[in-house]
């Protein structure tokens, strides 16, 4: 199952929505509802009753890979679809005069599993790197239209990965390795809200880097007496697994502007440090056993989107998302294929009760082709391969409680 719209909400996190907006677009001063406790808490001190939310993502995505081992390899054509739902909290709530408290509970990750036979079995069968992130933020206001927040990004972190190893025994297919490693990790963020004017406003957001170091066990499995016997003499079996990966800081600047018949304007770009991402190292009882050499970019997302009223309950919103390319062509494994991302929205806002909101977006996201060149083989060569097709949809419903923003 290859969960792309995972990789897609966790590196794009820094433009994630709330309100009637699609899901990518009017982030950073956006302040309709408690999820403002995830993208900018400094827009908390809006409020002035306890806010809360649930919402539900879904996602449903298919993806063709095609490719080959070996220059005359024959080429393999692997087909994929996956869905999966994804539960999301937050709350905010004033605590003292000019301090508010705010909480949210976000999950995020990706995931990819092949055939038992595809080309790259080698490199890679499987592997899922999940997140689960709780932030704890204060705000306070400095000015009438100056308010900060700092936060905590409470993070646990799971790592699988499962690959084939090569029997060299006369008779036997291949063997697998497991790798299941966790951990948790500790890391900040900061915020600002300026209120220009009663229409018009400015939100500032910066995401630490996290770098969780996880422990866990290698599993052999399938394996051929002599093959067992040379990796137990190297160490592996049974060892002790450390594993590294790293979640990239972030920054992104928005504006939120309310026109005078009730429309609104949000523009977002964001910034990804993605040259230090890892998705992971892994290191056999303190030696590194696959050096990580990759080189990755940094990524800009640019997001808009525009909303207007239909009837005194119900408001309207679309929007749209670019995210250039994460890594260069000659850069990418078999790992990790991302390519530059665009994504289209619709969503809708619905004033359901006096204190009760529903808001419910459907987006688009594809991803690029991502060409891929492995390095070679012994005896069999190099992987080759390409998507011709990798697209999402991605539902987000949610069900908001509190009165909104104050006037």
């Amino acid at each position: 199952m290859r969960q792309w719209c995972f990789i897609a909400l966790f590196l794009i996190q820094p433009v994630m929505a709330d309100g009637p907006y699609p899901t990518f677009a009017g982030v950073s001063a956006a302040a309709d509802d408690a999820l403002v406790a995830g993208t900018n808490p400094a827009a908390m001190a809006l409020f002035d009753e306890r806010q809360g939310r649930f919402e539900v993502l879904g996602f449903a995505s298919q993806s063709t890979w095609e490719g080959q081992l070996g220059e005359d390899g024959p080429t393999t054509v692997t087909d994929s679809d996956s869905s999966t739902a994804v539960p999301v909290g937050a709350m905010i709530m004033p605590i003292r005069d000019n301090w508010w408290f705010g909480f949210t509970v976000v999950g995020s990750g990706f995931s990819e599993e092949f055939d038992d036979d595809w080309v790259g079995r080698y490199f890679l069968q499987e592997y899922e790197l999940v997140y689960i992130s709780a932030f704890p933020s204060i705000a306070t206001r400095l000015t009438d239209k100056l308010s900060v927040a700092g936060s905590l990004a409470l993070t646990y972190t799971s790592y699988d990965q499962k690959k084939a190893v090569p029997n060299i025994d006369p008779g036997y297919g291949d063997g697998s390795l497991l790798v299941e490693t966790d951990g948790v990790s500790v890391g900040y963020g900061l915020s600002a809200l300026y209120e220009w004017t009663d229409q018009t406003r400015f939100g500032l957001t910066y995401r630490s880097e996290i770098e969780p170091s996880l422990e866990g066990k290698a599993k052999f499995s399938d394996l051929g007496p002599i093959t067992e016997d040379i990796l137990d003499r190297a160490g592996f079996l049974d060892a002790r697994i450390d594993a590294t990966s790293r979640q990239p800081r972030s920054a992104s600047l928005g504006l939120h502007h309310d026109r005078a018949n009730d429309h609104t304007l949000t523009l977002d770009g964001a910034w990804i440090n993605f040259s230090r991402f890892k998705v992971a190292e892994v290191y056999v009882e303190g030696e590194q056993i696959v050096e990580n050499q990759q080189d990755y970019d940094d990524a800009l997302a640019f997001s808009a989107s525009y909303s207007w009223p239909v009837s005194g309950r119900t408001r309207l919103g679309i929007g749209g998302l670019i995210v250039s390319d994460f890594v260069g062509r000659s850069n990418r494994t078999m790992a990790f294929r991302l390519d530059d991302m665009w994504s289209l929205g619709f969503g809708v806002k619905w004033q359901w009760r006096e204190n009760r909101t529903l808001n419910v977006s459907l987006n688009y996201l594809t991803i690029g082709d991502a060409p891929v060149q492995t390095p070679e083989i012994p005896g069999l060569g190099e992987v080759t391969g390409r998507y011709t097709s990798r697209d999402t949809l991605y539902l987000r419903a949610a069900i908001s409680f509190g009165s909104g923003p104050a006037s």
